[in-house]
């Protein structure tokens, strides 16, 4: 059993649209990475900085996405445990602070402000739900961002201080419509997504990569999250004189529960029902169905890489949560915490205005490959020229701050274990967008 993030710290404090600026500071829970007091201090020998370094982390831990926070928060606190007992940034360790965007573009905004207040010098996050409310001031105020999140408004970026340590949902919708089409035999798809902005992102290019494959979308359906009944909308999706072979989708769980159980009501939970990264989620196949999920319900995920950066994950994921079954999307973050670390030891300093320039020299070729914190930094101390390979990928960043990616299809077992149906190149899936 993964241990409750609930259990390990306070709970966050929603940041609302209208709290007033001077209660800014007490809308964050700042946290010691790892143990680290925040007011405690490193040496300030030669080749060491003052410590310890804050960042900020800016994550959806309330509303109706939290469980994306969760993910994330796995992911940067394993990664703030290998920084931290690896010899930490010149000398220094990472300490972390929290602040809830409740998933609201608006909501974030607040708590960044929240974050600045402690002169983060890294901020991690958000997700894709609130990055556009806040995406120009990390290049205003000179702090580097390092999110993770699909949104296809990134994929041609230029914002200098901001990163996307995972591929984008052109490249994972791509694989979606790959699998549907080459390893499931679909030729009619249904789509219906939820209404909100990261959903309905997705329609363009799901439909854009099927229909290039040669298949055709004969619907798309869209609801409201949270609704308690969905009936006439699925009884609409079959009602064509074509009948869908499979159906694209994105919802949050609690509304996949009540949109699932109206999809078998009617008869139509007969077919692959295919969706993106949620669908590595427990909660989402919990919602489904074990049972029914573990039949017709796939998901997208990144497949580790390497195998010395994954066991120096899953050694740090273990000794942070206690389980070596990480949640989606963690080890991204994890590799985040990693490249800023390293940045920042090739850089000598923890100025994001200098460090960041270095960012892309740690974790793109050329360079000796190295596969954790403590080996990279070492190779950096020698005077090399390194190139990070992650748990998540080998983080090459394009000249947008994208990353890419090959991804397994993922299917749940009836017992809520995941496994690997189907493998897709990243070469083949960039050709499809």
């Amino acid at each position: 059993m993964l241990r409750s993030w609930r259990s390990r710290r306070p709970k966050p404090v929603r940041m609302g649209r209208a709290r007033a600026a001077s209660l800014l500071a007490l809308g964050a829970v700042a946290l010691a990475a790892c143990g680290t007091s925040a007011s405690s201090a490193s040496s300030s020998a030669p080749g060491t900085i003052a410590g310890p370094i804050q960042a900020g982390l800016l994550l959806p831990m309330s509303g109706k996405e939290a469980f994306v926070g969760q993910w994330f928060d796995h992911g940067i606190q394993a990664g703030l445990y290998a920084v931290n007992h690896g010899g930490g940034v010149l000398g220094a360790k990472i300490a972390g602070t929290l602040a809830d965007t409740a998933g609201d573009p608006v909501d974030a905004v607040t708590a960044l402000h929240t974050l600045l207040l402690h002169n983060p010098k890294v901020v991690f996050g958000p997700s894709s739900l609130e990055i556009m409310g806040v995406v120009n001031q990390f290049g205003a105020d000179h702090v580097v961002d390092m999110m993770v999140g699909g949104t296809t408004q990134l994929d041609y970026m230029k914002y200098p201080y901001v990163y996307r340590l995972f591929p984008s949902d052109s490249e994972l919708l791509s694989g979606e419509a790959y699998y549907a089409y080459h390893a499931k035999g679909c030729r009619l798809a249904a789509e219906v997504y939820d209404s909100g902005p990261n959903a309905q992102a997705e329609v363009g290019p799901v439909t854009a990569a099927f229909t290039k494959l040669g298949g055709k979308v004969i619907s798309n359906t869209t609801i409201v999250a949270g609704q308690s009944s969905y009936l006439s909308s699925v009884a609409k999706m079959f009602s064509g004189p074509q009948q869908p072979q499979c159906v694209f989708f994105h919802m949050d769980p609690q509304t996949a529960s009540t949109f699932f159980a109206n999809v078998r009501q009617l008869g139509h939970l007969n077919m692959p029902f295919i969706t993106g990264d949620t669908g590595a989620s427990t909660q989402l196949a919990q919602a489904v169905g074990l049972s029914s999920a573990s039949r017709w319900m796939s998901g997208m995920a990144a497949p580790p890489a390497y195998a010395q950066s994954n066991a120096a994950f899953l050694k740090a994921y273990q000794a942070v949560w206690h389980s070596n079954q990480p949640l989606p999307a963690s080890p991204p973050m994890y590799d985040a915490v990693v490249i800023a670390a390293l940045a920042m030891e090739a850089a000598h300093s923890s100025n994001p205005v200098v460090w960041r320039a270095d960012i892309t020299k740690v974790s793109n070729p050329p360079g000796t490959k190295c596969y954790t914190y403590p080996s990279c930094s070492a190779l950096l101390k020698q005077g090399k020229k390194i190139n990070y390979q992650g748990a998540s990928g080998n983080e090459n960043f394009n000249r947008y701050h994208n990353v890419f990616s090959s991804f397994e299809v993922v299917q749940f077992n009836t017992s809520g274990s995941l496994r690997t149906v189907f493998t897709e190149p990243s070469a083949t899936l960039s050709k499809l967008y």
